[in-house]
């Protein structure tokens, strides 16, 4: 045995380890510290000591990074649970590593935003718990303009909502002094004397525009029925308006376009849509709402409209109507493809041909170096008659070879996809699985020479779904299935290759329950075919004719079956019921209100205009000696009418107007 060298080895050695630091692993990151700002620290120093380096110069951008990331939505994480004051110390922190972090910057102010809306939700709650539902939501209305997702804000409103009866939700009006159900018994009376009498009554002054008419009348019978509604009858029976000044004063005039022109406010109000189109939300307002200062900024989304505040509160409640978000369905298809195919082939292949050549010997001779060789060639000629006169066994050609085929061959094949698709509603999805096949197209033109193109065609299983979602859980799917495969190949005279394609097509439309699967199966293609070579006469003995043939059976059969199954991911939920239906005022203006205000509960007015009078029972005497304390009863003076001839000669004077149960001392 031969001794190996001390120096090769040492060699080897050295070879083996410098093997191993060829394939070692990267370098670990010296990059250290507990805490996001010690790590980005530990890596500015690394980056001060080898500031030429590119690895750590790597390692801080990527430190940083990740130090910014674990802050972030460690912030997120407090805000959400509302605990501000962590939030607004950990997106400092994030500012120190990163001044000009875009998410920092505006998650502060987004602290500073919610904060203030805790306060004036603690406001809202307070007055919700004194029974003053319009303070509280105007403050909620207010949140829910700046922060259209406040969830507490949205369950405090949702609250107030399922208190209020929809038919009576009105906005802010005035506010007497006191609530005291009033009594109006009116015939034929000045509108100026009316509003003086509700004065002394209710406490609200009432400023009368100059273009009232002088000579206007009006008879009003009203029994026990609230303030506000007194006022409202009587401006609606006397075609008059109100503007409120103060909760005490209110401004009338006539109902007028041009006076509702001069005295009624417009608002400004930007509507930012999440889902709807602007340009479709704003066409719905200008055809319900009759408004025309709508303008729509498509790069926002966003709808900006110009209008009074009843019109305003009614366009509120279209957009939150029309800016619903798409419902989604996701559709889990299951797709397999049973393929079985047999090929059986048995027998004898004979000849079935027999033809000439034109082949002839040719014998040549050479000469070199004092010998003669001479050699004869087959070679290819035309056929001649001398030829055939001189035919010999190799001239013929048996075609094609004898041969003996034992042959037999199973094929299964299963084709399973499972493809899982999310879909909004009412968009169309496709779905292949599969190749795409080039084909090739030769083009020749004169002059020019031959060119070709490409084209590739979808080969395999092609699914097109359409969904339409329900509001009651169910999916309308149109569904087109198409599978393809390729078949036998062709060449053409210039050698361009073309193949045969089977398709098989399917197409439904389907109402399946959330959950529920549907299987479509029946795409079925049996192909059954025998194919038999015999010698005449011979190959059809019975028995022995199999002898004197060849057979070949083959069975190709091919099953798809498609299962889908629906699950809705959100749907669309019916809006509430104040969103859904609610006034909006006469063919001659809009109101978010009723032209006259419904009864209340303890009231039960009757109204009569100048041309119209109400029949209402006069009241007995006991009602009017002895009149509760809660009622403001004002009786007008006696009009000028011809009553039966009294008993008395002397004239009664009617009494001037009173008001009993009320303090007038003003």
């Amino acid at each position: 045995m031969k001794s190996i060298p001390l120096t090769t080895l040492c060699s080897l050695l050295l070879l083996s380890e410098l093997s191993a630091c060829a394939f070692a692993p990267w370098p670990k990151s010296d990059v250290k510290g507990d805490t996001p700002e010690a790590r980005v620290s530990s890596a500015q120093e690394n980056l001060h000591a080898k500031p030429e380096s590119a690895i750590p110069r790597k390692d801080l951008f990527i430190t940083q990074e990740q130090a910014v990331k674990e802050l972030l939505a460690e912030a997120e994480k407090q805000r959400t649970a509302g605990h501000f004051i962590e939030a607004n110390a950990l997106y400092d922190r994030v500012i120190t590593l990163a001044p000009n972090n875009v998410r920092a910057i505006a998650g502060k102010a987004s602290i500073t935003r919610e904060y203030a809306h805790s306060k004036r939700l603690d406001q809202a709650r307070a007055m919700l718990d004194n029974h003053n539902s319009e303070a509280a939501w105007s403050i909620l209305r207010t949140i829910l303009m700046e922060n259209p997702d406040n969830k507490e804000a949205l369950q405090l409103q949702a609250s107030i909502r399922a208190s209020r009866d929809v038919a009576q939700s009105e906005p802010p009006r005035l506010k007497p002094p006191f609530q005291k159900p009033v009594s109006l018994e009116f015939r034929d009376a000045n509108i100026k004397m009316v509003f003086e009498a509700l004065s002394r009554a209710t406490g609200i002054n009432f400023i009368l525009d100059k273009d009232i008419r002088a000579d206007a009348k009006a008879t009003v019978y009203i029994r026990k029925a609230s303030i506000e509604d007194a006022i409202e009858m009587v401006l609606a029976t006397n075609g008059l308006q109100k503007k409120a000044l103060t909760e005490t004063s209110a401004l009338i005039f006539p109902n007028t376009p041009q006076k509702v022109k001069d005295y009624k406010e417009l608002m400004i109000r930007s509507f930012y849509l999440t889902n709807a189109s602007a340009k479709q939300v704003a066409s719905t307002l200008k055809t319900v709402l009759k408004t025309k200062d709508v303008v729509v900024d498509e790069r926002l989304n966003m709808i900006v409209m110009r209008d009074t505040p009843e019109v305003i509160h009614i366009a509120e409640k279209l957009v939150a109507a029309n800016d619903l978000a798409d419902p989604e369905v996701m559709l889990e298809i299951e797709v397999l493809e049973i393929s079985r195919s047999r090929l059986q082939e048995l027998g004898i292949a004979y000849p079935n041909q027999i033809s000439v050549n034109s082949r002839i010997p040719v014998t040549t001779s050479t000469a070199g170096s004092g010998i003669a060789v001479s050699s004869t060639v087959a070679t290819d000629a035309p056929l001649t008659l001398e030829g055939l006169l001189n035919l010999n066994s190799s001239r013929f050609d048996v075609s094609p070879n004898p041969s003996v085929n034992f042959r037999k061959t199973t094929g299964d094949v299963n084709l399973i996809s499972n493809p899982r698709i999310r879909v909004r509603n009412n968009e169309k999805a496709k779905i292949l699985v599969g190749d795409k096949v080039p084909i090739i197209t030769t083009t020749s033109t004169a002059n020019v020479g031959i060119s070709e193109n490409v084209t590739y065609i979808d080969v395999g299983l092609k699914l097109d779904v359409e969904p339409r979602i329900t509001l009651d859980d169910f999916v309308n799917i149109k569904i087109g299935l198409e599978v393809s495969s390729l078949g036998d190949r062709t060449t053409t005279r210039n050698g361009a290759t073309v193949y045969t394609i089977g398709t098989r097509n399917a197409s439904t439309l389907l109402r399946l329950k959330d959950g529920e699967m549907q299987i479509l199966a029946g795409l079925i293609l049996d192909d059954e075919r025998k194919n038999a070579s015999k010698l005449p006469a011979l190959g059809d003995i019975p028995i022995l004719g199999r002898l004197f043939s060849n057979q070949e059976d083959r069975k190709n059969k091919t099953e798809i079956v498609l299962a889908i199954t629906p699950r809705i991911l959100g749907n669309i939920s019916r809006p509430d019921a104040e969103i859904s239906e609610y006034w909006s005022g006469t063919e001659s203006g809009i109101s978010d209100k009723p032209q006259i205000a419904a009864p209340t509960a303890n009231s039960s007015p009757t109204v009569s205009a100048a041309t119209v009078e109400s029949a209402v029972e006069a009241p007995s005497a006991a009602d009017a000696n002895g009149v509760s304390a809660e009622d403001a009863v004002i009786t007008p003076p006696a009009a000028n009418t011809n009553p039966p001839a009294p008993a008395a000669t002397s004239p009664v004077p009617a009494p001037p107007p009173a008001v009993e149960g009320v303090d007038l001392s003003r």
